[in-house]
């Protein structure tokens, strides 16, 4: 496990926008991802640094606690987990069509109204408690309703006919 020394590491956008680590082992990696390491829910500590490399990526190395970035650097990291990690929170939903061989969902997020569509429950829902569920629609993009019960009896109804 190669630890990021954060007093040595470097960090800017090339002209892409893409990040470029400079690993204060004299090598610069261009296009850096980073990854949460577990658990999932700590953003703060154990960061990896990778290279996407065809399917598969490269670890670079850990950094151990954001905190202890530089601002601007601690910025990059923070700015590329929340585009990583990007799920918005269903907040209650207005209808689930049956259409053909998808289901059509009609929901208001944190983010304001969405429309998305599910091809497969079985394979777009998972339950990660007994109360909090994520949806992956047909474009992987990801929903989470946090706590099923707090939503309303209409929109409860509206999932368990496509779940029961």
């Amino acid at each position: 496990m190669n630890i990021l020394d954060p007093k040595k590491i470097k960090i800017e956008k090339d002209l892409k926008g893409s990040l470029v680590l400079n690993a204060g082992d004299g090598k610069k990696y261009q296009r850096v991802s980073f990854i949460l390491l577990f658990p999932f829910t700590d953003t703060e500590n154990y960061i990896s640094a990778v290279i996407k490399n065809g399917a598969e990526y490269n670890e670079i190395g850990i950094i151990e606690h954001i905190k202890d970035l530089p601002g601007k650097i601690r910025g990059f990291v923070k700015e590329d987990l929340k585009l990583r990690y990007f799920v918005p929170e269903i907040r209650d939903i207005r209808s689930i069509a049956t259409k053909y061989w998808f289901h059509e969902f009609d929901v208001i997020t944190d983010r304001g109204e969405k429309k998305f569509y599910l091809r497969n429950v079985r394979e777009g829902v998972r339950f990660k408690t007994d109360s909090s569920i994520v949806i992956t629609d047909m474009e992987k993009n990801r929903y989470k309703i946090p706590d099923y019960r707090r939503l309303s009896s209409k929109a409860r109804t509206e999932l368990d006919r496509i779940l029961l």
